[in-house]
């Protein structure tokens, strides 16, 4: 079964082939991409009146004609690709775009184009209820982490051309920054589960849905027969786990909104990615497929976890059914199943595998450097790496540097030769658009090429703006600030500072104790000092376009009690 070769023991060697853009890939992968809806831009007639385009990004892009105008389903990441978008349409429909669907929070960055198109004239945007609240959250809490490994997931780090360029789903980059940035439009209309609207006079029903987030919709058109959605049905194996970090994602979860789409069976199925379904039969084969996969990889995890098994153990032992490996719908291009039993173990039970060693295990320098003077010193580890990797034992090459290199960071031999093997898995994996994105970035960090330890350049995340951070609740960037205390710099530190927003009449306290802060909308009677802005201010301080302490100067700020206490309690948050 092809699931029992692994690419990181050299099954694939034979397997690689050079993609049109010179990069190194697996064949099979190459193949994926080429068939997926992925390789070339095209728009999609699925039934009257509805029309899909695919191919041009990571997305997809579908409208619906209404009684007189266009429904848009999807936006892509940015205003580049709002407006080509809109650009292939027109070359169908001249009519103005009525209403915007967000199948989720990812795809909304091009919205903007197509309000603005229709001038004055209302386009009433619909939306899970909590969506904007993720949309936050994705770039706010967790941002740094997210635009690094976002940007690293997506390839954004990698060359466009050579053996180690990137090469997956395209997603478009522009030289003008006004089209990279994010046009988000906030949902107008947040639309209820089972909730029935009639838009431009077409019947739609949305249903609430947990996939890769937890703020997707099922959209469900029953005169056109029609679904659109961002449920777990993608044309390749849906990932249970990421690895650019994310919530546990429950695949029973996913099943129930799988199990949605097979009960309203339709004849008619587009999702946010790969090209549309266009029969009874295809719906329900492409849709059983789905949930019977990731219904094994749950209750197989639950199993294998009740056995006492180990994540390594359950990733090295548990295959999928041939069927479903073979399914064309579920290959795994995007995710390796290993990763989502790893994920599942963890997701129910968490970290510990029962091994009290792992309780209070030595650090990663430590350990190293008893494995590496065990060997006879880093060269004889290093010569042992190169045997290893002779051997095509890729994952072991690499893990035996991993230790040298926790001794001796610098050393050029280790880590020259650790990306030689990162570099031979990322040219065999068939999970390309994931696997060989992190390992081939890690190669060439390793190199000095580049540093992905800083956050790419362009980012598939929308970076926060003014505008993004007034449109959260009023205390959101407040409430993150307890996430920044520095311990070291709080270590003797006691205050409470009470923070109002000069506009709003609204204030929040913010108490630092030795290490910790906590921000509450319960203001004690007793603050050591009063911070009043107005709000654009602040989250002009959030975005480092200012300071505190130039906000202080210029009046913008006002302090009642000690300046020295606001700029302490203020420099303990990193």
């Amino acid at each position: 079964m092809t699931t029992h070769k692994l690419f990181y023991r050299g099954d694939f060697d034979n397997d690689k082939t050079e993609a049109p853009n010179g990069a190194i890939v697996n064949q099979a992968y190459l193949d994926f991409i080429a068939g997926g809806g992925w390789a070339k831009t095209k728009t999609i007639k699925v039934q009257e009146g509805v029309y899909t385009i695919v191919g041009y990004s990571l997305s997809n892009y579908t409208f619906i004609e209404g009684e007189s105008g266009l429904i848009a389903f999807d936006a892509g990441g940015n205003m580049g690709m709002g407006n080509e978008t809109l650009a292939l349409i027109r070359e169908i429909s001249d009519k103005p775009i009525k209403a915007i669907i967000y199948s989720h929070h990812h795809y909304t960055g091009g919205a903007r184009v197509y309000v603005e198109e229709g001038g004055a004239e209302k386009v009433e945007v619909y939306g899970h209820p909590d969506l904007d609240i993720y949309f936050q959250a994705t770039t706010g809490l967790l941002g740094p982490m997210q635009y690094r490994r976002a940007g690293i997931q997506l390839g954004m780090y990698l060359p466009h051309e050579g053996p180690d360029a990137v090469f997956g789903p395209a997603e478009p980059l522009f030289d003008d920054p006004a089209l990279n940035a994010n046009g988000h439009v906030p949902v107008s209309y947040p639309v209820a589960d089972g909730e029935e609207v009639i838009i431009d006079g077409i019947k739609t029903v949305f249903h609430h849905v947990v996939a890769d987030t937890r703020d997707s919709l099922i959209v469900h058109f029953p005169d056109l027969d029609l679904i659109l959605h961002n449920a777990a049905v993608i044309p390749n194996t849906f990932p249970l786990y990421t690895l650019r970090g994310d919530f546990y994602r429950t695949p029973t979860e996913m099943i129930a909104g799988i199990d949605k789409i097979r009960s309203i069976n339709p004849t008619y199925m587009v999702g946010c990615h790969g090209n549309p379904l266009t029969s009874k039969e295809e719906v329900q084969d492409v849709a059983t497929a789905h949930r019977d996969a990731y219904a094994f990889i749950y209750n197989q995890s639950v199993r294998a976890i009740n056995q006492g098994m180990t994540p390594d153990e359950m990733a090295n032992s548990i295959r999928l059914p041939e069927h479903l490996d073979q399914h064309p719908w579920l290959y795994p291009g995007y995710i390796d199943n290993e990763y989502s039993f790893r994920g599942q173990y963890r997701g129910i039970v968490g970290w510990y595998a029962e091994d009290t060693a792992d309780l209070h295990p030595p650090t990663p320098e430590e350990l190293g450097s008893v494995i590496v003077e065990g060997f006879g010193g880093a060269d004889k580890t290093i010569a042992k790496a190169k045997e290893a990797f002779n051997e095509k034992k890729y994952n072991l090459t690499a893990k035996l540097l991993s230790y040298v290199i926790a001794v001796e960071p610098d050393h050029q031999a280790a880590r020259q030769l650790k990306a030689d093997a990162l570099r031979a898995m990322a040219q065999t994996t068939r999970s390309g658009i994931q696997t060989r994105n992190f390992l081939m970035t890690h190669a060439l960090h390793l190199e000095g090429r580049l540093d992905w330890t800083k956050p790419p350049t362009i980012s598939f995340l929308p970076e926060p703006t003014t505008a993004s951070v007034l449109a959260t609740p009023p205390g959101t960037y407040l409430k993150f600030l307890e996430a920044q205390i520095d311990p070291e710099a709080s270590k003797d530190l006691e205050s409470v500072v009470q923070i109002t927003f000069s506009d709003l009449g609204q204030s929040w306290a913010l108490h630092v104790r030795r290490g910790v802060a906590e921000v509450t909308e319960i203001v004690p009677d007793a603050v050591d000092v009063t911070l009043s802005l107005p709000r654009l201010v602040w989250a002009q301080i959030v975005l480092n376009e200012t300071s505190l302490e130039e906000a202080i100067t210029s009046g913008e700020a006002t302090v009642e009690g000690s300046v020295e206490t606001v700029s302490a309690v203020f420099n303990s948050l990193a």
